[in-house]
């Protein structure tokens, strides 16, 4: 999925952001697993997003899933499915972007982690999605696209 897509086309970069709902938040406005990217990010510096990561090459999206929850939140993450998908071309990379609902099947969230050669996240915390908007205005991706998810009218995603 990664290559130059052709004449005047950028490279593309294929990602996941994952959509976590806290589920003691049942019953509830819904909160959703929100991270905050370094302030010497150098991209979206300071930012409140949603945990991503890129793909490495030949790397199925559970897989990527999988990776995301343990290098980045420090647990065990399934793949629920996808629920969106978008792009934007950045400098020298189109960034393809796909969102997935996911659950933490064991573990507590933990940041940063200790894996070099990703970015780790200086913060967490289980928010309200609106928190998103932030994000979105500062031009990410993954926060545009999640809150653009069909919702029930309260916030809840439809995996």
């Amino acid at each position: 999925m990664t290559g130059d897509g052709g004449p005047g086309r950028r490279p593309a970069r294929p990602a996941i952001a994952l959509v976590i709902e806290d589920p003691a938040s049942v019953g509830e406005a819904p909160r959703w697993l929100l991270v905050r990217r370094p302030d010497d990010d150098p991209d979206l510096p300071g930012v409140w997003g949603l945990p991503a990561g890129s793909h490495a090459e030949g790397e199925m999206d559970d897989a990527l899933v999988r990776r995301i929850g343990r290098e980045k939140l420090g647990v065990e993450a399934e793949d629920l499915g996808r629920l969106s998908e978008g792009h934007v071309d950045r400098p020298g990379y189109r960034l393809e972007m796909r969102l997935h609902a996911a659950r933490i099947a064991a573990g507590e969230p933990r940041v940063p982690q200790s894996v070099a050669g990703v970015t780790q996240y200086s913060d967490w915390g289980w928010k309200p999605p609106v928190e998103l908007r932030g994000g979105a205005d500062r031009g990410s991706l993954c926060c545009r696209l999640a809150l653009g998810l069909a919702t029930d009218g309260r916030g809840r995603i439809r995996a």
